[in-house]
């Protein structure tokens, strides 16, 4: 299992709205900097997943509307 870095996100509540699509598409991640980004508003929520579900978990991001927040 590699871990990669797919999107990061400047509001919690974006992060929050994909956790929940993800959780129910059985689709592990993780979300790192969640603390500060409340505390230090645009410091950003990175969302990682299993290399495995990269594909599946950009069509997520995409068909949610979050396409900005994808990292290049």
């Amino acid at each position: 299992m590699k871990l990669v870095d797919v999107a990061i996100f400047t509001f919690p509540n974006d992060a929050a709205v994909l956790e929940s699509i993800l959780s129910a598409e059985k689709i592990e991640y993780y979300l790192n900097n969640t603390d500060s980004a409340i505390i230090v508003p645009g410091s950003g929520t990175t969302l990682s997943v299993n290399d495995r579900d990269l594909d599946r978990t950009v069509k997520i991001i995409k068909d949610a509307g979050f396409e900005n927040s994808l990292l290049k």
